[in-house]
């Protein structure tokens, strides 16, 4: 994703460093260095580790030379690379929660605003909801697993009063951004905004997508990803009949089935490692740009009997494989597990009748590549 836009300053976002910290703390211990160790090998004091490592004295005030040669000497002693490789994300998450909490919602500009800078992709998502629901990116779950001797954090830690001024700053903002130009700023507070456990944020999601599906036009690409944005966050709070609402608008308009294959795409790293900074691109995009391969194994994992959004799974694989279909063909190991896929999706009684038919043009596909 690139490491944060130089406007942020150290004023509000630096003063936040729970999830790099964390993170230095997984590889530290990965890479089999005590925090006296590790203290020793860089220089500097164990309390200015333990500092790091808590949050309290955050990763993103060190000079670009100071962590480059703490990332050297992570990968010099077997810290897993693709871990490390989240510094950037885990900094850049570090800054958008710190300048939610610490911002004024009522006054902040959308240009100011951290999450009006690009559209954020899986990991850093994750990165950034990682305090507030525990599961780290997939590229952790190794780490995340190790644990050491006594009571300790299983993930960053953010107080009671930091968690609530960070889902009411996302309430407020998502509330009043209303402008045209306010669209990517708003959406994806929304998404942050179904992480939240409190019902007033669950009644402002669920009239925010009355309001929008009465208002969104067919041809408005930013809309409908709202749209989709609002309903995910309903799902994610248990509530699956407006994301089965936008799904049934969704079918058969083939601007909106691009446009959500393409967001997918771009969600698991799909079109590479650029970043793009507004939702209208992503109807400009055509699915012979990306292979398709991620997106096939991410859906597969995680489509399964019971899932918050199984319905969307269902659909949005369905869409890859007719816009892809030379995945399966070309992969028996791949055709097999979307064979498994469609199988033990058989018994789950709660898909929609929608998805249930998409599943059957899943396992047609699956045959036909067979043959």
């Amino acid at each position: 994703m690139g490491t944060p836009r130089e406007i942020l300053t150290p004023s509000q976002g630096a003063r936040f460093g729970a999830v790099s910290g964390f993170l230095l703390k997984l590889l530290r211990e990965a890479a089999g260095f005590t925090q006296a160790e590790f203290a020793e090998r860089l220089g500097v004091d164990i309390s200015t580790v333990s500092s790091w490592e808590s949050g309290r004295r955050p990763l993103a005030n060190l000079r670009a030379g100071e962590l480059t040669r703490i990332r050297m000497l992570l990968t010099r002693h077997g810290a897993p690379s693709q871990a490390i490789a989240l510094f950037d994300d885990a900094l850049q998450a570090d800054l958008i929660i710190g300048d939610t909490i610490a911002g004024e919602p009522h006054t902040i500009g959308v240009e100011e605003h951290p999450l009006s800078v690009s559209i954020h992709q899986r990991t850093l998502a994750n990165l950034i909801t990682w305090p507030i629901n525990g599961r780290p990116p997939v590229q952790l779950d190794e780490l995340s697993d190790r644990r050491g001797r006594g009571p300790r954090p299983a993930r960053p830690v953010v107080s009671a009063t930091e968690r609530q001024r960070f889902f009411d700053h996302l309430l407020v903002v998502a509330d009043r951004c209303r402008e045209p130009g306010d669209a990517l700023l708003r959406r994806q507070a929304i998404y942050l905004l179904g992480f939240d456990d409190r019902d007033d944020s669950a009644e402002w999601l669920a009239s925010e997508l009355i309001r929008a599906l009465r208002s969104v036009a067919l041809t408005d690409v930013p809309g409908w990803l709202r749209v989709r944005s609002s309903a995910i966050a309903l799902a994610t709070t248990g509530d699956r009949d407006p994301l089965r609402a936008y799904l049934t608008r969704m079918h058969d308009d083939q601007a909106q089935e691009l446009t959500n294959l393409t967001y997918y795409a771009y969600w698991v790293g799909e079109l590479g490692p650029g970043t793009l900074t507004d939702d209208a691109s992503m109807a400009r995009i055509e699915p012979a740009a990306w292979s398709g391969e991620q997106l096939l194994r991410h859906l597969l994992e995680r489509l399964q009997p019971g899932t918050e959004q199984a319905d969307l799974y269902a659909h949005t694989l369905a869409d890859l494989l007719a816009s892809h279909p030379h995945l399966l063909a070309a992969n028996p190991a791949l055709r097999e597990a979307t064979h498994a896929a469609v199988e033990r999706m058989r018994d789950d009684t709660d898909l929609m009748p929608q998805a249930r038919q998409d599943l059957a043009n899943v396992a047609y596909a699956v045959r036909l590549s067979s043959r």
